[in-house]
C-alpha cells in the first residue's frame, strides 16, 4: 500500500520485506529525534523471531525519496469496538517498555503527519501507542499532527520513570543524591561482602566475552524467584533465544553487561543496550544469597561510577514502570504515559471518552487482583 503526503511515502512492509527494510532502518535509527532502543533493528529483530514469531504486526514506514524517515511497528486488530477494542496499537511485548515511533530528527512533524494518515488509511477507529515520553520531541511532533488533522487525542496511565544524565563527577552526585546513611549503609554492606573474598567488578562489550556475560545473567536470574515463578528468560526457549541474540550483538557499543564477582564468581549483573546516546537499562539481576549484601545495589553504584567517570553515555533509561529502587540513586524523571487517538471523525471524541472509562475499570480490576494475590 502506498500513498503521498507532500513529498513522503507511506509504505507498508510485512515480515518478509525486513531484510530489504534493514539498511535504512539502521541508519534511521542514527538520525532519529529521540532515541528508542526497542524499535532499533539490534534489539526488535531478536524479539520479531523469537518471542514475537507468530505475532501479526505490520511496519508503517515513512520515505522521503530514497531516505527512510518514519518506522513505526503495530498490530492491528482483525475486529474493532468504539471504546472497547482499538483499530490497532503499537507493536508491544513483555521486553518493549517505550512504543514511540522512529521519527527522523529533520522533519519531525511531516513524518508524524504521515504516520497518523497512514493509520487512519489502514483502519479507523481508536489507536494507541503505549509508554511514549511525555515531553519529547516525538511526542509533541505527534500531537501537534494530530491537532493540525483535527483528531482528539488523550493521555492515559502517566507515571514517571527515573533517568540519568552523565553530567558533573561521581563524588558530587553521592554528596548530592544519597545521604549520610545511605553511603554508610552501602560502605558496610561492601565491606561485609568482602569478608566473604575477593570483590570485583567486569564490564563487557563485544565478542565472546559478553556472550559470556549474558549467559552469567540469564543463571543469576534464573536462580532467584523469577526461575521459581517461570519468567525468567532462561526459563523458556524463545525468551533464552531472544535474550543470547539482543545481549550478545555482533556490533560494538550496542550492549554492555557489568557484572559483580567474588571469587570470580558472577552475583549480580546488569545489562544495558544503546540506541543513539542513551543507555537502556534492560535487565538486572543478583544471586538471592547475597540479598543482604545488597548485591544489586552495589553493582548499580559501580556503573554509577563508571558513567560519571568515563561519560560512555550521554544518558541512561531505566525502563521501569513506576517506583523502582533506582529511583534513590537517580535524580531525574521522564514523564511517560499512553498516547491514545480518534481517526474516527464522526464519533472520534465519543469513542475516546468511552475508551477512557474502559481503561479506567480495566486499571481498577488489575488492581484489585494484584492485592486479592498478595493477602
Amino acid at each position: 500500500m502506498m500513498d503521498k503526503e507532500d513529498a513522503f511515502r507511506i509504505v507498508w512492509v510485512d515480515r518478509p520485506g525486513l531484510p530489504a527494510l534493514l539498511p535504512h532502518w539502521i541508519g534511521l535509527v542514527e538520525r532519529n529525534a529521540e532515541d528508542n532502543v526497542y524499535y532499533a533493528p539490534h534489539y526488535a529483530i531478536p524479539l520479531l523471531e523469537t518471542v514475537a514469531s507468530n505475532v501479526g504486526i505490520r511496519i508503517l514506514t515513512v520515505w522521503s525519496g530514497e531516505i527512510l524517515v518514519g518506522l513505526f511497528p503495530i498490530t492491528p486488530n482483525s475486529l474493532s469496538f468504539p471504546g472497547l477494542i482499538p483499530a490497532g496499537q503499537a507493536w508491544q511485548t513483555l521486553f518493549t517498555f517505550n512504543c514511540m515511533p522512529l521519527i527522523d530528527r529533520h522533519d519531525p512533524l511531516k513524518t508524524a503527519s504521515a504516520l497518523i494518515k497512514g493509520l487512519a488509511g489502514l483502519r479507523s477507529g481508536e489507536w494507541v501507542i503505549p509508554e511514549m515520553n511525555v515531553d519529547g520531541p516525538v511526542w509533541r511532533a505527534m500531537i501537534e499532527a494530530l491537532d493540525a488533522q483535527a483528531m482528539p487525542w488523550l493521555m492515559l496511565n502517566e507515571f514517571d520513570r527515573a533517568m540519568l544524565t552523565a553530567e558533573g563527577s561521581y563524588e558530587d552526585h553521592v554528596q548530592r543524591h544519597l545521604s549520610s546513611k545511605r553511603r554508610r549503609d552501602l560502605a558496610r554492606n561492601r565491606r561485609r561482602l568482602e569478608e566473604r573474598g575477593q570483590v570485583s567488578t567486569e564490564t563487557h562489550l563485544s565478542g565472546e566475552s559478553l556472550a559470556t556475560a549474558a549467559e552469567a545473567f540469564l543463571r543469576i536470574e534464573e536462580g532467584g524467584w523469577k526461575g521459581k515463578r517461570g519468567t525468567a528468560l532462561a526459563s523458556r526457549d524463545d525468551t533464552r533465544q531472544f535474550a543470547l541474540r539482543a545481549f550478545n550483538s555482533a556490533n560494538d557499543n550496542d550492549v554492555r553487561i557489568d557484572l559483580l564477582l567474588v571469587n570470580g564468581t558472577p552475583i549480580a549483573a546488569g545489562v544495558i543496550v544503546f540506541a543513539g546516546g542513551t543507555g537502556f537499562t534492560i535487565k538486572n539481576a543478583y544471586d538471592e544469597a547475597y540479598a543482604g549484601y545488597s548485591a544489586g545495589l552495589l553493582l548499580e553504584m559501580e556503573v554509577l561510577r563508571s558513567l560519571l567517570t568515563g561519560k560512555w553515555a550521554e544518558k541512561l533509561d531505566s525502563a521501569t514502570n513506576g517506583a523502582h529502587v533506582i529511583d534513590g540513586l537517580w535524580p531525574r524523571r521522564r514523564r511517560v504515559a499512553d498516547l491514545v487517538f480518534s481517526s474516527a471523525s464522526a464519533r472520534g471524541r465519543a469513542g475516546l471518552a468511552a475508551y477512557r472509562r474502559a481503561s479506567s475499570i480495566r486499571n481498577w480490576t488489575r488492581s484489585g487482583l494484584k492485592k486479592l494475590l498478595k493477602r
